[in-house]
């Protein structure tokens, strides 16, 4: 009876870690690539896939500006209630988040980066 009751607890342990590790994602994962837009002169948008909750949850998407050569710079995270707009300004890229009601969008952040700056940088996240 002891070893039963020790393989049921065992069985459940292993169950709750996948649960627990299957909820993490990691939402700068770049292993699908969904696709990609260009913003302005030499510089794209990269639309990643990093979550997708089939038919009873949102698909989660990550953006990420980058000119391929010297730097690739993480934007965010997106479902279907928000996205990211970009806009050039000469050297900088004004970034707006925009939240959707199923009827409106709304902007919810607006940000900005100097291309100059993130290819003196040269980072890729």
């Amino acid at each position: 009876m002891v070893k039963n009751i020790q393989q049921i607890c065992g069985f459940v342990l292993t169950i709750g870690i996948v649960l627990l590790t299957s909820g993490c994602i990691n939402k700068k994962g770049k292993s699908e690539l969904f696709s990609t837009k260009s913003i302005c002169k030499s510089i794209w948008r990269e639309k990643f896939k990093v979550y997708s909750g089939g038919a009873h949850s949102a698909e989660l998407f990550s953006d990420y500006l980058t000119d391929s050569i010297n730097f690739r710079k993480f934007i965010g995270t997106h479902d279907e209630w928000s996205s990211f707009d970009y806009e050039c300004d000469g050297d900088k890229i004004i970034v707006k988040k925009y939240a959707h009601d199923g009827h409106t969008k709304k902007v919810s952040k607006v940000f900005s980066f100097e291309i100059s700056k993130l290819v003196i940088h040269g980072k890729f996240e």
